[in-house]
């Protein structure tokens, strides 16, 4: 039986990046993926439009992000979009405008809010809380908190209620890579495929046990069973606390805490493909206090079609996926008729294509992305943390270094759990 250096479970970003890590150093892989497809939480689709969708994680997020250079290596493009600093909010009556032009105190509101986070990173918490007891320990209230719930929580995939400051002061004073966002041009899914090399991957490979300890690290897939020096694990927290894969021996107490103590809430898309463009060029980031509450333009800076999508998580989404598919996708354009003021029957008319994605729904996600509650930050580094010089763990919930809930901060975990392999080898 083949004994390899290192066995990868899962062929998200942070497995590839692992995995290029280590076939680069000369190392034996081979990577052990559920789907029968890379990418993970990455999913581009390219026949919904002319242009590619992204299913799942859309932005690069910061305009230093190592994604950044991994597309230029690629010969690949990069679409510059800002989408916070080019809000339009609308009260759910009146449609959505910019900032500029809404009335002097929601603006001030909305403004402070935004300013109140950033004044986060210098703040000083000896008790970890939430996000929503920190602004109300500056004055934010009621509506206020609604507010900031959608602007600042649902990019968390959370709610503003669950959200731990200190976690969110320590991404802080780790972030390197700047403000500015992008789209890649052909896709995430053209990137990948470029990372990814000539090393094994098995597709359809759902891991049911891993045995480890003592000797080798025996990884137990569909009645195979595989070994390796090393095991790279890579799969979402959600799986993790799912038991999806049984640990033989168990892990160790902090570790299993570490595991629990994340939550992963719903995360759901609503596309829209229309016949024209029906706003404005200008126009990439809407939102509001409504279910269907974030909104932004996949073409935009593009000419080719006409995507506009809503991108909902935590409680918001949970609603949307109870519904039918078509309840769901008649409940955003009747709420997008609103922010675009313009008539639900004319909106329909034009519409030619429409879909729903629901993370919560997909047995290899079960949600979007994990996020930490007040009092639980140190579940990161210990969720990081390699057991026994065998098994090491990478996943954008693991990216204490770095920014978790994006993909290069998945992709730096899996360079941080290589080179932790690599000196164990």
């Amino acid at each position: 039986m083949t004994i390899y250096d290192a066995l990868i479970v899962g062929a998200g970003a942070a497995g590839l990046a692992a995995g290029r890590i280590l076939h680069d150093a000369g190392r034996s892989i081979l990577m052990l993926e559920a789907r029968d497809r890379i990418g993970g939480r990455i999913h581009t689709d390219y026949d919904f439009a002319v242009i590619p969708i992204e299913f799942g994680a859309e932005f690069i997020h910061g305009d230093r992000a190592v994604t950044v250079d991994l597309v230029k290596s690629a010969g690949l493009h990069t679409l510059p979009v800002v989408r916070l600093g080019n809000l339009r909010w609308s009260d759910g009556v009146n449609p959505a405008l910019p900032l500029a032009r809404l009335p002097d105190q929601l603006r001030q509101t909305l403004t402070g809010l935004l300013q109140a986070y950033d004044q986060l990173s210098e703040a000083h918490l000896p008790q970890d809380v939430s996000l929503a007891d920190y602004l109300r320990g500056r004055g934010w209230t009621g509506d206020t908190l609604t507010a900031a719930d959608v602007l600042l929580a649902q990019t968390c995939c959370a709610s503003i209620e669950t959200l731990s400051c200190h976690d969110l002061i320590r991404e802080m004073k780790a972030d390197t890579v700047g403000h500015g966002e992008s789209r890649i041009r052909e896709g995430y899914g053209r990137l990948l495929d470029w990372y990814r090399t000539d090393y094994s991957i098995h597709f359809n490979s759902l891991v049911q046990e891993i045995q480890w300890g003592d000797g080798d690290v025996r990884v137990i897939s569909n009645g195979q069973v595989y070994r390796a020096k090393t095991c790279i694990i890579t799969i979402p927290v959600s799986l993790l606390q799912n038991d999806t894969i049984r640990f033989t021996p168990a892990l160790p107490p902090d570790k299993i805490w570490a595991i629990s103590a994340f939550r992963m809430e719903a995360a759901t898309k609503l596309i829209y493909r229309f016949r024209e463009r029906l706003w404005d060029d200008n126009l990439t980031f809407m939102a509001h206090a409504g279910l269907t509450a974030r909104w932004w333009t996949p073409s935009y800076g593009r000419n080719e079609d006409a995507i506009i999508a809503c991108y909902i998580t935590a409680e918001r989404a949970q609603k949307l996926d109870v519904m039918d598919k078509a309840g769901a996708l008649e409940m955003g354009l009747q709420e997008l008729s609103t922010l675009l003021d313009i008539p639900l029957n004319e909106l329909s008319k034009t519409t030619i294509a429409s879909k729903r994605l629901t993370w919560a729904a997909d047995p290899l996600a079960l949600g979007g992305y994990a996020h930490v509650p007040p009092g639980m930050a140190e579940c990161r580094p210990l969720l990081a943390r390699p057991e026994g010089n065998q098994l090491f763990f990478a996943g954008e919930a693991t990216a204490y270094d770095t920014n978790p809930q994006t993909v290069h901060g998945a992709i730096e975990s899996g360079w941080r759990a290589a080179r932790e392999c690599l000196a164990v080898l």
